[in-house]
């Protein structure tokens, strides 16, 4: 029988002793290579590369910012294992999601229907306040997504080091 890991999410901060403001090069030393990376623009007008890892057997994804000197600025997870305020919410309804998330305070919750072609049942629960994303597919939390906090509309306050 496996033991299971429990990482603490933390908001605008990071995941467990990784950091929002980390290098790839200090990522890479913590974690290794990752399993897979991609490369892509985001914007229409201008550059703004994204250089996104994934990270197969954690369930963890992390995205570095070329307008950030390539450090890392999001993190999304889908495993039970990671956990926010003390809670596992990879796997709830979605009813049970927005109690688990009353419950710690978190209240400043929007929900959007993000459903497409591939998707025909995924919805986007956000919290301005947390930086932090939560996708809804079939009623089923499935991945939970954050950032850092930001100074003002263009300023990451990074986490201190």
């Amino acid at each position: 029988m496996s033991e299971k890991l429990h990482i603490n999410i933390l908001p605008g901060v990071g995941l467990g002793d990784i950091r929002f403001g980390m290098t790839r090069e200090t990522i890479r030393g913590l974690l290794g290579e990752p399993n897979h990376q991609m490369i892509a623009d985001f914007s229409e007008n201008e550059s703004h590369l994204n250089d996104a890892w994934e990270f197969h057997p954690l369930r963890m994804d992390l995205s570095f910012e070329e307008a950030e000197d390539w450090r890392l600025t999001i993190i999304s997870v889908s495993s039970e294992d990671y956990l926010l305020h003390g809670s596992s919410l990879i796997g709830l309804e979605l009813e049970e999601l927005m109690d688990e998330l009353e419950l710690h305070g978190i209240t400043d919750l929007e929900i959007e229907d993000v459903s497409d072609l591939d998707h025909t049942d995924q919805k986007l629960v956000s919290s301005a306040a947390l930086e932090m994303n939560f996708w809804i597919n079939e009623h089923i939390c499935e991945e939970i997504q954050w950032g850092p906090f930001f100074k003002d509309e263009n300023t990451i306050r990074w986490p201190e080091e």
